[in-house]
């Protein structure tokens, strides 16, 4: 990744792990993250979870506001509501 700012580039690379993971071909998925992480021209594992957290950040931020949050403050905290539910529900 040659950009000055590996942030986008990262993010993009995040969204194609993503639909990867999502057409439940979980395999070639993890194939693909594993080839990335050793690959010298890609993202490396440090921009990697960096693009993994702007996407995660985006999505949960997209469903605050379609819950209904409209300024920062309450996207922030309908988005931490959100993940709280969430790891209450991987803790069932």
């Amino acid at each position: 990744m040659d950009e000055t700012n590996p942030g986008p580039a990262a993010t993009r690379v995040a969204v194609e792990c993503l639909t990867l993971w999502l057409e439940q071909d979980r395999q070639r998925a993890i194939d693909h993250i594993a080839n990335l992480e050793v690959d010298p021209s890609g993202p490396g594992p440090t921009n990697l979870i960096v693009g993994l957290l702007n996407l995660s950040s985006w999505l949960a931020l997209t469903l605050a506001s379609e819950q209904g949050a409209t300024t920062d403050d309450e996207l922030r905290e309908k988005a931490g509501v959100i993940l709280r539910e969430f790891l209450r529900l991987l803790s069932e």
